[in-house]
């Protein structure tokens, strides 16, 4: 309810030529009558009452009701700074662009207390066309933040897209990149005003057990992306390689989730399954290392090698005992994220002994000296291959 208060008060403030769509979807406190009640005071807010069908089903009644020129989402327990819709929507208009990107602060929420950082900011500021689009992408090696709460579209770009109900996780990634692939012109503003709060038992902390078809809809649609501005099949390939191996990798991190009922057979025979079709042995050839960081390297060293099932059975441990809380995004096209909270070291000796060792990321960068890490490396786990 004071998020309902605080997000309509910021709007009612600012940016006023604009409509509020509140959607209720199912809620089971009073935020329907705090709903109803802002719509007396103002009637630029319109409320959408429906039965809980989730995120999608929610936007997708506010985008058919929608009726303003530009079009942007905000979840609902996230923050809106005044001056985020006035300079995005300046922006928008006197670039005359198809669709806005702004970056975002990331407020992570612990014990009472958050921890924000800036993220998602572009490396460029400004108007690109479609051509120029391409070597923005080339440049980012395909890195591009899907999250639909980043992007001011114009309503024709979107009039016939809507969001798929069916799909529980990155369902705003697939939308995002539909969106994209019909617009002609793009405007990337700095702008960090939106707050993204994040707090443990979202969605992107659960287990998903739809996850590959999540990411199999948002693979496809990606592709389609880099399709429609016309790169050539390598620059295709090494891309694609950073979205199949990062998802693989995010696959795994979702079955080491203390919310995953599937038995260890049952995890096993998914990774096979999600392997062969995310043709991991294949685009394994085109995947680059070269700016990851240590643990990075040490868990996709473990994926290439076909040794994910040491991941599962000690990150599923971890996840399990451990007594830090996990705030790792699990993203659909960044998901090496998803192992901020967990780091992955392993080294094959001579002797055939295959050492993999886990430590709470935090707790590594604490440590300076390489010779203490390697130290309290080798005294953390090791496992004998016979």
């Amino acid at each position: 309810m004071h998020l309902i208060y605080r997000h309509v008060w910021i709007l009612l403030f600012t940016y006023l030529n604009l409509e509020i769509i509140l959607v209720d979807d199912g809620s089971t406190d009073s935020s329907n009558k705090i709903c109803e009640q802002y719509k007396t005071v103002d009637p630029r807010i319109q409320v959408i009452h429906q039965k809980n069908q989730g995120v999608s089903t929610a936007r997708n009644a506010g985008l058919a009701l929608a009726a303003g020129h530009y079009i942007t989402f905000a979840d609902a327990d996230d923050l809106l700074e005044p001056s985020l819709l006035a300079e995005c929507i300046k922006a928008i208009e006197t670039g005359q662009t198809d669709v806005l990107y702004h970056g975002f602060k990331k407020d992570v929420w612990k014990s009472g207390k958050v921890s924000s950082s800036l993220k998602g900011i572009p490396s460029f500021e400004g108007v690109l066309s479609e051509n120029q689009m391409k070597d923005y992408i080339l440049a980012q090696k395909g890195n591009l933040n899907v999250n639909v709460f980043s992007y001011i579209f114009t309503r024709e770009l979107i009039a016939d897209l809507r969001f798929n109900p069916d799909l529980p996780y990155a369902e705003d990634a697939v939308f995002v990149m539909q969106a994209l692939s019909k617009a002609q012109t793009y405007y990337f503003s700095a702008n960090c005003d939106y707050h993204y709060n994040v707090r443990a038992g979202s969605a992107a902390y659960r287990w998903q057990p739809k996850l590959v078809e999540c990411y199999r809809n948002n693979f496809m649609e990606t592709r389609h992306f880099l399709e429609s501005l016309e790169l050539t099949s390598q620059e295709m390939e090494e891309i694609m390689s950073q979205k199949y191996v990062d998802g693989y990798a995010s696959l795994v991190y979702n079955l080491c989730l203390p919310t995953c009922t599937l038995s260890l057979k049952e995890k096993y025979r998914s990774l096979q399954s999600a392997r062969t079709e995310f043709r991991i042995d294949h685009y394994k050839r085109f995947y680059s290392l070269k700016e990851a960081g240590l643990f990075q390297k040490a868990k996709t060293f473990l994926i290439f090698r076909h040794f994910e099932i040491f991941l599962i059975l000690f990150g599923t441990l971890y996840c399990k005992f451990a007594s830090v809380s996990l705030y790792a995004a699990c993203d659909a096209v960044d998901a090496s994220s998803a192992y901020t909270a967990i780091g992955w070291v392993a080294s094959i000796a001579a002797t055939r002994t295959l050492a993999v060792y886990f430590f709470h990321v935090h707790f590594f960068n604490s440590i300076q000296s390489p010779f203490l890490i390697t130290l309290l490396s080798r005294i953390a786990f090791c496992s004998h291959i016979s």
